[in-house]
């Protein structure tokens, strides 16, 4: 031990910052049981309103029309509250709806075309529907109803045990850091917010004349509501850590299976609660505001917090994972999460905010972005209902979900245990079991919906062909979505999973040292698009058969609405790497290490499969809002050979990949100095290798991952933000067609390649570390140099399938929803050309500004290698 004064007071001062981080986190049981039962009142309250709304004539009628002669889309305007409303009957005795605008008779050549053919016509955002009560009461009351079962949920974790106090020690550590991490990200991210808000207000919100700022405000709720979802995640994350481990530890017999009841049940309540605030925010919107356009601001919102969330939360793990294991594993062949590691506190501190809280922002915006693109489009296809139905779907799968989680029931073997594969089998059969009962719920939706429209338009042989059987044919699209989700789940799983081939041919590779393991990982990460990308088109062409791209949109509200179950399987991982960590750090047993190691595996694979349903829902979800934006931009079909569409598209394919190198290079850079500040600790104190009883100072990692990630998750925000608005105002609506054309395109098959590639190399990581891999009759396990090319493997993949993978799809979504939203404000005439250019400049200017304040880096200086080590103890 250093006997200087100096040494002592950094001791003591070390001793007084632990002290503040030791601060035991005492169970909120008492109030989650009070608001679980506030929630349920509230619930049952809405559920009453909803039954009033039902059966005192939500879709109100005209009596001066025959409903037999009325076309489907008339009938569900009839309850319009705008009164511009032109009506025209023809020969044969069907009605077509002209429009809905401010002033009537403001019609454009392309809807005069249309009303000649006899088509129904809507000019969205300026209309106004009358609301559908049924299912907004309705889905607010399943909403509350699932944060009710979300706090249920918490109070059973929090009522496990904690297991010993360094464990829970660990715990605090892990979780004060990650809330402080949180919180400066949002303060960060409030300044960018405020600025988008001010930008639709007067943009927006100014040109329609409308005294409630319906884009804006709806904007401001959907941005605080994902920020909420990350929060909530990552809070209850970090409580059921240390009792996953404890529950591991219970017993040796039973710990696997306990173990996954605790994580399983903490991945639930993010889950759960993920789903019932995206329900529950749609809800309030379109209730307070009364139409859609609210719907798009708060999708916006949504959007954006995401992207700040998945990057800059990304960056953060990333960064701390490739420092841990190069300079951990690599260097000195320490295990993994092993607490002579500076940066293993902050590696786990980075599964929350990354895996957790950035995963949480993301799928509510890819949930929420669903909704909105198929309530969108089913307002001008078929008025209220087209609107009530994603609603009711996404009720109907909160609902199932719910239930869904409440149990996993896992078989054993003939040993009275609980194996890998019985564990992987019980969370397939629990996704199963869902599906098929959110299909019988929807079959009986789908038929009382769309009765009296199938029993009026029988007669009708001019009634066009998508409006017959309307019920029928979007139960196929509900249907189409949910299989094919299912099925890219599957192919996802074969090729991540360390039981399949994809998976071990690349841990067989590292035979030949790292060079071959990143080869053969690209190739597999490159096959693994092709499949899924067959299952997207079948799924595009299949629902746009049955219901036009209204049933494009209805299928990604099908392939999602899962989603309470499917996440709950996803976040339940980052719970059980935790739970790993804090077991290594708190030197268990080795029997509770493989437990987690177990769990941790599984959690590898079902996050993967997470990524492949949030990579096929961004782009149905993508491609509706495409057709919604061209819908509002009055543009019919887009000519291709157009010197501008050909330049949009090529700017659209480049963005991706201009979006993953800032992200990947951010982890490069911000992993860089993680490494560094962990080689000065071992250069400066030999004990951390050597003394069982020496600790390192875990808080100069958190610092380093913590400042790194908030400075260079700025740039990638900014080019999402900033490039449909310049391409829109420079080269017009019909060139941001393009820009997204490509963007979708190669941002999807860009995201997809990533994250397979990433979590292959993760998996073939972990299967030669379980022993699975024999080289000459040896077994090549931790420490050897096949488990060394292994570890680079995984390092490349680290922000492959953690930070720029997942964040390609919330960069696709955002600019699509972007442009949907400003869409009025685009021209095709190069009429504001110079709002683009001054837009541009100012995003130049920004960032340079940026780069030398807030985003200026501080060089790190040799001399700090010297000692002023880090207290042995």
């Amino acid at each position: 031990m250093p006997s200087s004064k100096s040494s002592s007071s950094s001791s003591s001062t070390k001793q007084a910052s632990d002290d503040a981080w030791n601060n035991h986190i005492e169970p909120a049981g008492p109030s989650l049981t009070i608001a679980a039962g506030v929630f349920v009142l509230l619930s049952m309250a809405t559920t009453a309103l909803c039954l009033v709304a039902h059966f005192t004539d939500d879709f109100q009628r005209i009596d001066e029309y025959n409903p037999k002669y009325l076309t489907l889309s008339q009938r569900h305007f009839d309850g319009v509250r705008d009164p511009y409303v032109i009506w025209e009957r023809n020969n044969n005795y069907t009605c077509t709806y002209l429009t809905m605008l401010r002033e009537a008779g403001n019609l454009t050549a392309w809807q005069v075309e249309e009303r000649a053919q006899g088509r129904p016509i809507i000019t969205y955002p300026f209309c106004s529907f009358h609301i559908p009560y049924t299912a907004v009461w309705g889905s607010m009351a399943a909403s509350l109803f699932g944060l009710a079962a979300v706090c249920l949920y918490a109070v059973n974790v929090m009522s496990k045990p904690r297991g010993t106090d360094e464990m829970h020690d660990i715990a605090n550590k892990i979780h004060i850091s990650a809330l402080d991490f949180l919180n400066q990200e949002y303060t960060w991210l409030a300044p960018f917010v405020l600025l988008l808000w001010c930008f639709l207000y007067i943009a927006i919100d100014g040109q329609d004349h409308s005294w409630v700022p319906a884009s804006s405000v709806s904007f401001l709720f959907g941005a605080f509501l994902s920020a909420s979802c990350g929060y909530m995640g990552m809070h209850l994350a970090t409580q059921g850590n240390c009792r996953t481990a404890a529950a591991c530890f219970s017993s040796r017999t039973d710990g696997l299976e306990e173990g996954l009841a605790v994580a399983f049940r903490t991945g639930a309540c993010m889950g759960i609660g993920v789903v019932s605030c995206g329900l529950l925010g749609l809800s309030l919107s379109y209730a307070i505001f009364g139409n859609v356009q609210s719907l798009g601001g708060f999708g916006f919102g949504a959007s954006a917090v995401a992207l700040f969330a998945r990057v800059g939360g990304g960056i953060y793990t990333k960064a701390a994972d490739v420092g841990a294991d190069l300079c951990g594993k690599v260097d000195h062949s320490l295990a993994e999460d092993s607490p002579k590691n500076p940066a293993t506190i902050a590696d786990c501190v980075g599964d929350n905010v990354g895996d957790v809280a950035g995963m949480g922002a993301d799928l509510f915006e890819s949930y929420v972005g669903a909704i909105v693109a198929a309530a969108v489009l089913g307002a001008g296809e078929f008025g209220e209902k087209g609107v009530a139905l994603p609603f009711y779907i996404a009720m109907i799968g909160l609902v199932v979900s719910i239930f869904g989680t409440l149990a996993i029931k896992v078989s054993k073997d003939e040993n009275g245990k609980a194996s890998l594969d019985a564990l992987l089998a019980a969370m397939r059969l629990n996704i199963l079991v869902s599906g098929l009962l959110i299909v019988g719920g929807c079959v009986i939706l789908c038929v009382f919906l769309f009765r009296a429209e199938r029993d009026e338009l029988e007669d009708l042989y001019d009634t066009p062909w998508r409006q017959k059987e309307p019920g029928a044919r979007l139960l196929g699209c509900i249907v189409v979505g949910l299989v094919v989700g299912i099925l890219i789940g599957l192919a996802t799983e074969y090729f991540t999973s360390h039981t399949d081939e994809p998976t071990q041919s690349i841990g067989r590779a590292t035979e030949f040292g790292p060079g071959p393991v990143i080869i053969q990982g690209l190739g597999q990460g490159m096959y693994s698009t092709v499949i899924p990308l067959v299952l997207i088109v079948a799924a595009v062409l299949g629902a746009y058969y049955l219901a036009g791209f209204y049933g494009t949109a209805v299928a990604c509200v099908g392939m999602l609405s899962t989603l309470g179950v499917t996440m709950s399987t996803d976040a339940y991982g980052p719970v059980s790497d935790n739970a790993g960590g804090i077991a290594e750090m708190a030197e268990l047993p080795s029997w509770v290490r493989d437990y987690t190691d177990q769990l941790d595996a599984l959690g590898n694979t079902t996050a993967a499969t997470g990524k492949g349903f949030a990579n096929g829902s961004a782009v149905l979800s993508a491609l509706s809002l495409l057709i919604a934006f061209s819908r509002v931009a009055e543009i019919e079909s887009v000519d291709l050979l157009k010197p501008v569409v050909v330049i949009g598209v090529l700017i659209g394919s480049c963005l991706p990949y201009v979006f993953g190198a800032m992200t990947m290079l951010s982890v490069n850079k911000a992993a860089q100095e993680m490494m560094f500040e962990v080689r000065r600790q071992f250069k400066a104190n030999p004990k951390l290798l050597t003394d069982k009883d020496s600790r390192p100072d875990y808080k100069k990692c958190i610092e380093i991952s913590c400042k790194s990630s908030l400075r260079e998750m700025v740039l990638p925000g900014v080019l999402a933000t900033f490039s449909p608005l310049v391409v829109g105002f420079i080269f017009g609506s019909h060139a941001l067609v393009g820009l997204l054309v490509g963007a979708i395109a190669s941002g999807y098959l860009q995201g997809v390649m990533m994250s397979n590639t990433g979590g292959a190399w993760d998996n073939a990581k972990k299967w030669i570390e379980a022993g699975s891999f024999e080289l000459k009759g040896e077994v090549q396990g931790k420490g050897t140099d096949c488990h060394k090319a292994a570890v680079c493997g995984d390092t490349v993949g680290d922000p492959f399938k953690d930070t720029s993978g997942p964040a390609l799809n919330i960069l696709i979504k955002l600019m699509t929803r972007f442009a949907f939203v400003c869409a009025p404000l685009f021209a095709d005439d190069w009429e504001y050309w110079w709002v683009g250019l001054i837009l541009l400049g100012g995003a130049i200017v920004l960032v340079i500004i940026l780069k030398f304040t807030l985003l200026k880096e501080t060089p790190v200086k040799e001399e700090e290698e010297t000692p002023g080590a880090p207290d042995a103890e």
